[in-house]
């Protein structure tokens, strides 16, 4: 099989207005009810690296005559991850830490009414992270709500002499279901 043309391969790329970058996007994380708890308009620049959520459809095999038939299961969902390039202030860290007490209770497993209590009927305070591809000429694009997170993990950050670069770390969000473009997958 002979290959298309590369000015082909050129001319479909530019006519579908070019690939999407990796490297051109936003995030937007924000806790609900209480957004004070959020990543902040000025802030969603340090959001280093995130992901587009996946989505899997898992088989629910059922068994006739010894062999088993496949149906389509649940769709379940992975953890949404994200790598935060941490502020002198520890600003963001500090709410996300909060948010987990908030959910679980203080470190020491105290809980009280703000931390590990019951908030609006709910266990935990939930939040909306949203995923938007910035297009080449600087406008939102394709964009990913993902719905009803929550931190479940906070990743520890390295304090080294001989390393020469930024303070980051890594934070994993629970969530229920995600949208695309406000319509539900």
């Amino acid at each position: 099989m002979a290959l298309p043309l590369i000015s082909t391969f050129k001319s479909n790329l530019a006519n579908g207005g070019g690939a999407a970058r990796p490297n051109l996007f936003k995030v937007s994380i924000k806790n609900t009810p209480d957004t004070s708890l959020s990543v902040k308009l000025d802030e969603e620049i340090l959001v280093k690296a995130t992901s587009i959520p996946a989505s899997t459809i898992a088989a629910a095999p059922l068994t006739y005559g010894g062999r088993p038939i496949k149906y389509a299961g649940f769709r379940t969902y992975a953890n949404w991850s994200t790598t935060i390039i941490n502020d002198e202030d520890f600003a963001i860290r500090n709410r996300i830490h909060e948010w987990m007490r908030q959910i679980s209770g203080q470190l020491d497993g105290a809980r009280t009414k703000t931390h590990g209590a019951y908030v609006n009927n709910k266990s935990y305070n939930e939040g909306v992270g949203t995923v938007t591809q910035i297009n080449k000429d600087g406008e939102n694009g394709e964009s990913y709500t993902i719905n009803n997170i929550w931190p479940t993990s906070i990743a520890e950050m390295a304090v080294d002499w001989s390393t020469d670069g930024f303070m980051e770390y890594a934070v994993e969000w629970c969530f229920d279901t995600w949208t695309h473009n406000a319509e539900s997958v």
